[in-house]
């Protein structure tokens, strides 16, 4: 397995994924399309052959669609953990207003 593509694919997807931002939920994944570009990019820019990327990957797209996956749901638990941030702040201000 070759330890440069996978860091070139593991790089390429998170800054792709940054750049491009996530799909809504129902919208169709962008992975396969996604996979073609990264496979020319690390090609084109690193000199990896589509081989060692397919030797690295049994399924390119099918990693890329689980990375999208991830992101999605840390976005989500992020989303969640400021909600309960933004609860606990307002409990502070109401605790703050019956000492008054």
């Amino acid at each position: 397995m070759s330890k440069r593509a996978l860091e070139f694919v593991e790089t390429w997807v998170q800054e792709k994924i940054e750049e491009a931002g996530i799909p809504a939920e129902g919208e169709a994944s962008p992975a396969k399309e996604w996979a073609e570009e990264c496979i020319k990019a690390a090609d084109e820019e690193e000199g990896i052959p589509a081989l060692e990327i397919n030797e690295a990957f049994d399924n390119l797209a099918e990693f890329i669609d689980g990375e999208i996956e991830e992101t999605r749901e840390r976005e989500e638990d992020d989303d969640e953990d400021e909600d309960e941030e933004d609860d606990e702040e307002f409990e502070d201000d109401e605790d703050d207003d019956k000492d008054e």
